[in-house]
Order: structure tokens, then C-alpha cells, then sequence
């Protein structure tokens, strides 16, 4: 297949699938642009102008002498759109739309043009939308406190809270230029406060929660780059436990009435330093909520989100924009994938689900290969580029898990929210008091990282590299 952006030139002969808003819209583009709509393909509508259906595109395309066939079915699945990838002949110009023509009409499409949703659907998943109401209803007229709001999770759950009608949202984080770059981004909202703020500063986090009082406290922060934490046992400690434990048990004395803690897959049956650091996270909620019943503490487990700072869908961008061969660990490796709107709404949303310790999961699907990834990436922007298989890195898994087998997770009000079902290896207070002993340890950098690394193993952590 020819690259998909198609070169849509003055002349050119144009077939759209899909006869709806989205594609008569475009044709209108189209013609005014002095290029020819020669018809539509389309399942359901009928017209003169309508030469087949889906299944036909090889045949009309053949007929029509079209140069380049436009998707404009927006409300497709990703199902309908693999399969008509799929029955385009292979000498086929071609674009998934709505876009502007302007865009469209480019030899190729950029990869800056595709969004995270784009991509969802060019590997079979259709991104989870979720009902705001109860989560309005929670939030709105509430005071609201986002760690980590500089980063690209903490600033969506930042834009995600303020659409809520809070009566503030506090964006903390230690990023100057990172809050600097979030105000500029949402300048105008006059319920946004910004902090500069460290979540290992006891002074300062004990400050910002007695300023503000927050009512519900989303901890976001993180170090999260697997290789880079291996490497960094020490400092990934003291960031993801020693930080995580300085908000939590802080936000539980100075009354918070709910703290919800962003996990990730690579907490379950950890092989990782930061795996295990995000597990311990999760482990320390349960000894907090016995220690401070007046806050409600919940986790929320999810996999990778595709525009978040270090992921491979952010990898692949930059080799793509460098003409360079995507590289992959393992043709076989698979990751469960999500956007950051899913992720943002899924923190958000889980404020407002089940009890205090309990930690939730997103239904997200089956897990995707990322070697398909990257040649769907490839085949829609520039088919001259391959891929390269590197190897797995240092701590890393071939399959990231979830925990949501029937028998490991129950129903939430949220049809796509589940609640983990897991029993305690540890006798309550036992995670936190453990904590606190190694970061007695860590902070003070008495230490190495390789005896840090045997010191979690032995805490229940066997598979720990």
C-alpha cells in the first residue's frame, strides 16, 4: 500500500468511503480544492453517487480509476476499518479522515497528525469513553489537588477536573518550567492555582495541604522510566515510596477527605525497581486506610498510556519524524495501550467508586503487540522505514498484566471500572513501617542500589531483577 496520506493533487481522482457529515464535508474540500470526487463507497446509504459498499473498494477503485481513497467514517470500529485496510489494492493512496484537506492533501500523513485515538484504531481497540455525571457530581465545588500536574497525565487530569465546575484545582509539581508551560496552556482559569512543590518535602507538602485544604488529593507523581529506574534503584525509591508515603500519610493527618494513587500494570508480580516501587505504593494504601479512617484511599491500576512522557508510542514519533526504522525489544512483546483521556477520566471517575483500599483496573481489551503497532505506524506513514528488534531491556516483561481474570477482580458501578481482588502478604501496618525503615536508609543514601535492589526482593518481591 502507497503511503497514506495520500498526494492528493490538483486533478486528482478521489473516492471517499463513507457518504455521512464527515465525508460530504470533505468532498466539499475536495472540489474546492479543483480535485474530483468520483463517488462514495458506504454500507448503509444509497444515491446515485454511492458506488458500493465497503467490501467493493477494490472493484470500484478499479473501475473509477481513483487515485486515492479518503476513510470518512468516523464513528467506525476498528474492526471495519482493519478489514478495509485490508481489501484496499495494494498500490492504494490513502488517508484516514475527518482531517482538514489541507493535511490530508500532503504526500503523507505526518505522524503529528495522528492522534492517540487514531492509533488505537489502527491496532483494533476503540478508546473507552466514560460517563462524567457522577464524577461532576463529586468533584464540582470541591477544592482539588493534583500531584505531578506538569507531566502529560497530571496536566489532563488537571483539565479534566477543571471542566468539572471545582471550586480549585491545585496543580503541584516540581517541574518550574513543567508548571510554567501548564498555566501558559490554561491561561484564563480562574480556579486554577499552580504550586511548585517537591512530594519528597515534608515541610512543603504538610504547607500546600494546609493552605488549601483539599478535598480530594490525586497523586499522580512519578518516576516511571523502567531502564532509567533500574539503574536508579536508590532515587526511584525515594521518589515513588518515600514521595507517594510523604503525600498519603500527610494527606490522612491533615483530614483530606479522599486521596486516589496512579499505578500502573507494572506493578503486578513486579520484575522492575520502579514495578515494585508503584506495588509498594498500592501496599501502602490498605496500612493507611486502617491508619486514618477518615480518608477514603484508592489506587487505580492501568497500562500504557500512548502520549505520556517515555512511552513507545512517543519512541516511535521521533524515530518517524527522523526517517529513522522504528525499533522494537521483542517481535513478540505486547502492552495493553490507552489514551490519556481514558487514563485522566479512569483517575478521576474511580473517586467516586468503591471503598476505601480498594484499588481499581480499566476493561482495556486484549493486549496489543507492539511489533503491530509499529508496523501499522508504518504502513500508514512511511512504508520506505522496517523494524528493528533490540532485545528486552534490564527488569523488562514480555506481557504487562492487569489482574482483571474473573476470578482476581469484582464489578464496580462503572461498567468498565473493575476492583482488584487481592489478599495482604503482610500483617497490617507492617508495608508502611517497612517503609519507613528503608527510606531511614534511602534518604540518607546509606545504601547501594544493588543492596536495595536484595532488600526488596527478600520483602516480597522474588521476582525483582
Amino acid at each position: 500500500m502507497a503511503p497514506s496520506g495520500s498526494s492528493a493533487r490538483r486533478g486528482k481522482k478521489v473516492l471517499i468511503a463513507g457518504r455521512g457529515v464527515a465525508g460530504t464535508t470533505l468532498a466539499a474540500d475536495v472540489t474546492a480544492s479543483g480535485d474530483v470526487v468520483v463517488g462514495y463507497l458506504d454500507d448503509r446509504l444509497q444515491g446515485d453517487d454511492v458506488l458500493g459498499t465497503l467490501a467493493d473498494i477494490a472493484e470500484v477503485r478499479s473501475s473509477t480509476g481513483a487515485d486515492v481513497v479518503y476513510f470518512a467514517i468516523p464513528s467506525a470500529s476498528a474492526e471495519v476499518l482493519q478489514r478495509f485496510i485490508r481489501d484496499l489494492p495494494p498500490d492504494t493512496e490513502f488517508a484516514i479522515v475527518p482531517r482538514t484537506y489541507r493535511i490530508v492533501a500532503r504526500d503523507r500523513v505526518s505522524v503529528s497528525d495522528l492522534t492517540d485515538v487514531d492509533v488505537l484504531d489502527l491496532v483494533g481497540r476503540a478508546p473507552v469513553k466514560h460517563d462524567m455525571i457522577e464524577a461532576r457530581a463529586a468533584i464540582s465545588g470541591k477544592r482539588i489537588m493534583v500531584t505531578g500536574a506538569a507531566g502529560s497525565i497530571g496536566s489532563r487530569v488537571v483539565q479534566q477536573a477543571l471542566s468539572l465546575g471545582p471550586a480549585s484545582v491545585i496543580g503541584v509539581d516540581r517541574s518550574e518550567s513543567g508548571i510554567f508551560h501548564l498555566g501558559q496552556s490554561l491561561a484564563g482559569q480562574e480556579t486554577l492555582r499552580l504550586e511548585i512543590g517537591d512530594i519528597q518535602s515534608e515541610a512543603r507538602i504538610s504547607q500546600l495541604l494546609e493552605r488549601y485544604s483539599p478535598d480530594y488529593l490525586f497523586h499522580v507523581a512519578a518516576y516511571k522510566h523502567v531502564p532509567l529506574m533500574q539503574e536508579n534503584a536508590v532515587e526511584a525509591f525515594n521518589n515513588n515510596v518515600w514521595g507517594s508515603l510523604n503525600v498519603l500519610a500527610q494527606a490522612g493527618a491533615h483530614g483530606v477527605g479522599q486521596v486516589v494513587y496512579v499505578s500502573t500494570d507494572k506493578a503486578v508480580n513486579p520484575t522492575n525497581v520502579m514495578g515494585a516501587t508503584k506495588r509498594l505504593g498500592e501496599l501502602m494504601l490498605r496500612d493507611l486506610a486502617q491508619q486514618f479512617p477518615g480518608t477514603k484511599y484508592n489506587g487505580v491500576r492501568f497500562g500504557n498510556v500512548l502520549e505520556s512522557e517515555g512511552s513507545v508510542m512517543q519512541t516511535f514519533r521521533r524515530q518517524l519524524q527522523s526517517h529513522q526504522d522504528l525499533t522494537v525489544t521483542d517481535p513478540d512483546i505486547t502492552r495493553f495501550f490507552m489514551t490519556i483521556d481514558e487514563a485522566s477520566q479512569l483517575i478521576i471517575q474511580s473517586a467516586t467508586a468503591g471503598r476505601a483500599g480498594d484499588l481499581f483496573v480499566l476493561d482495556m481489551g486484549e493486549p496489543i503487540r507492539v511489533m503491530d503497532l509499529a508496523r501499522a505506524l508504518i504502513e500508514i506513514v512511511d512504508p520506505t522505514l522496517d523494524v528493528q528488534t533490540i532485545g528486552l531491556r534490564p527488569g523488562e516483561k514480555m506481557f504487562e498484566e492487569l489482574s482483571y481474570a474473573s476470578s482476581q477482580v469484582d464489578t464496580t458501578t462503572h461498567p468498565k471500572i473493575f476492583v482488584v481482588l487481592e489478599k495482604g502478604d503482610h500483617a497490617p501496618g507492617r508495608v508502611v513501617e517497612w517503609a519507613r525503615e528503608t527510606t531511614d536508609l534511602t534518604r540518607s543514601y546509606a545504601i547501594p542500589d544493588r543492596e536495595l535492589v536484595e532488600r526488596i526482593r527478600t520483602f516480597g518481591f522474588p521476582d525483582l531483577t
